[in-house]
């Protein structure tokens, strides 16, 4: 959906006679359906480094590196789709399907017969599908239509290397924070609220694809068109 056409269309609901007494976050209604869209940015990651060694043949058994290895997630873009039940004013349980597709690097340095240093690049791409709790922050609400809100959950990594030829599968938690800024509310008709949303998140991966047993952590900034029913 292109994000510029969505706002529009939630900028002209709230010109609707029916929705023009109530147009604050503190008149949106409690419980119902709501779906979001959008994207942003997934930040990179290490997967850790290793020397390929060789092991001698005398007593002392000594090692001799043929060359070093380093490896980590590049940044890049991320697409997300988000379905909540609103609990209550200040709950919503919200499922999510997140796709980015970054590339895994490899650079191999230090070569013990003085051969350049090279990078190897591989595309992944990278689903997560996740729960999370999220809690709005009424009390620090910025002017009528703008509140706070944190975050927390966790969910399931899925990574198919570049032709899909292999599969990686792990675990994702993520906590963070946000914002959200209504655009509509009202308490009848088949859409009750319409807005956008800002979100920042830190997400902390263990398994998938990696050169070591450590979880490894991201970062996330998105931004999405809202709407609830």
């Amino acid at each position: 959906m292109n994000v510029r056409i969505a706002i529009a269309v939630c900028a002209a609901l709230t010109a609707t006679p029916g929705s023009l007494h109530a147009q604050t976050a503190a008149d949106r209604p409690s419980g119902g359906i709501e779906a979001a869209v959008g994207g942003g940015l997934l930040g990179g990651a290490g997967l850790g480094a290793a020397d390929a060694n060789l092991r001698g043949n005398d007593s002392t058994r000594q090692t001799f590196r043929l060359f070093a290895t380093s490896s980590d997630f590049a940044r890049a873009p991320l697409w997300h789709a988000r379905v909540g039940f609103a609990l209550t004013r200040r709950l919503l349980l919200e499922g999510a399907l997140t796709k980015s597709s970054p590339d895994v690097r490899v650079s191999v340095t230090s070569d013990a017969e003085g051969a350049s240093p090279v990078t190897i690049a591989e595309k992944v791409d990278q689903y997560f599908i996740d729960g999370s709790l999220l809690i709005m922050l009424d009390e620090l609400r910025m002017g009528a239509r703008l509140v706070p809100f944190v975050a927390a959950g966790g969910g399931y990594v899925r990574q198919l290397h570049e032709g899909q030829t292999v599969v990686e599968q792990g675990e994702v938690y993520h906590a963070g924070g946000g914002f959200k800024y209504w655009l509509l509310t009202r308490r009848t008709g088949r859409v009750r609220t319409a807005g956008v949303r800002g979100d920042a998140r830190a997400y902390l991966m263990r398994g998938g694809v990696s050169f070591d047993d450590h979880p490894r952590s991201h970062v996330a900034i998105s931004g999405s068109v809202f709407v609830g029913f």
